[in-house]
């Protein structure tokens, strides 16, 4: 269901399951909190190939903005398909979180950025 990796020090997650919601966040929700518990760490999450957001999604999303700035840590999302960019779109969260069109230029944002 879900896959983490790691590559010049960003934690990367992505997912086998083209949906995001009430029946599954339970088991993705406490992978991307454990990240967290290290300041700094920066984390991309790959939505490529997630077609299918519910409200319990959304608010995840929300939850891992507000633990990770606690915690010091940076996430990012990429590789949203038209229809779920279109969801976070209407809810206006692509302007609260850091949205980017594919993992390369996701990754890319970080090293420019520099370490934590």
């Amino acid at each position: 269901m879900i896959f983490s990796e790691k590559l010049n020090g960003i934690e990367i997650i992505s997912f086998d399951d083209d949906r995001i919601n009430a029946n599954n966040v339970g088991s993705i929700k406490p992978v991307i909190l454990k990240l967290f518990e290290i300041p700094y760490t920066r984390v991309v999450i790959d939505l490529g190939g997630v077609n299918y957001l519910d409200s319990t999604a959304f608010a995840m999303f929300l939850h891992l903005l507000r633990v990770a700035r606690s915690n010091y840590c940076t996430f990012r999302i990429c590789g949203l398909t038209p229809r779920a960019a279109e969801l976070f779109e209407m809810l206006q969260l692509n302007k609260a979180l850091d949205i980017y069109p594919d993992r390369e230029t996701c990754l890319e944002s970080f090293l420019r950025s520099g370490p934590s």
